[in-house]
């Protein structure tokens, strides 16, 4: 995809899937029955048939700091994406991996009735894998440090922090999903784009 009509793009795509994102969490956090009737709870998929919240979980968060966090992660990562997949491709990999992430934490608790879970986050580590394979040498330069960080390092250091989170938080964050969705996002990008894929892997070793 040529470089200048992916940057006009990814801007308004990226913004308006944000945008949609925080709209959404912002009215999970002020309306609790907005929050009920959109988070995963895998007893009430099973009971139910209440299939549609394996989507709709991917647009809440717990909090702000969890919103802010995924949405900074996104962004980095979303042009990058859609430079080489267009906006289409993206777009089914971004809603797809939602529903893909959940499936593990939803067969694994179905039987919770308590249980609930929410957040972008398997999507985003969905893109930001794909953003990896695809442009192997993507950096980012963040305000916080003075050098570029591979967006490598960067993709693994947020899964490192989902692990350690998981294991830490007693909170409805799906941590697990960061690595259904990284592992999702890898397979799919391999799907779309073998050759370039196969060619990165190669290049790490």
């Amino acid at each position: 995809m040529n470089d200048l009509p992916a940057r006009v793009l990814a801007l308004p795509v990226s913004l308006l899937l944000m945008a949609s994102v925080v709209i959404v969490s912002l009215l999970g956090f002020v309306s609790e029955p907005v929050k009920r009737a959109l988070i995963l709870n895998p007893y009430q998929v099973r009971k139910k048939g209440h299939l549609h919240r394996l989507l709709t979980a991917g647009w809440l968060h717990a909090d702000f700091s969890h919103l802010a966090f995924n949405m900074f992660s996104l962004y980095f990562f979303t042009e990058q994406a859609i430079r080489v997949l267009g906006v289409t491709r993206y777009l089914v990999l971004y809603v797809s991996a939602v529903v893909v992430a959940f499936i593990p934490t939803t067969l694994r608790h179905m039987k919770k009735p308590n249980y609930n879970s929410l957040g972008a986050s398997g999507a985003v580590a969905a893109v930001m894998f794909s953003a990896v394979l695809l442009v192997p040498n993507l950096k980012l330069q963040l305000m916080f440090l003075p050098i570029p960080i591979p967006g490598i390092i960067f993709a693994f250091l947020y899964l490192a922090y989902s692990a350690w989170h998981s294991i830490a938080a007693g909170d409805d964050i799906n941590h697990d999903a960061h690595f259904s969705g990284a592992v999702y996002g890898a397979l799919l990008t391999w799907l779309f784009e073998p050759t370039r894929v196969e060619r990165t892997v190669k290049s790490f070793f």
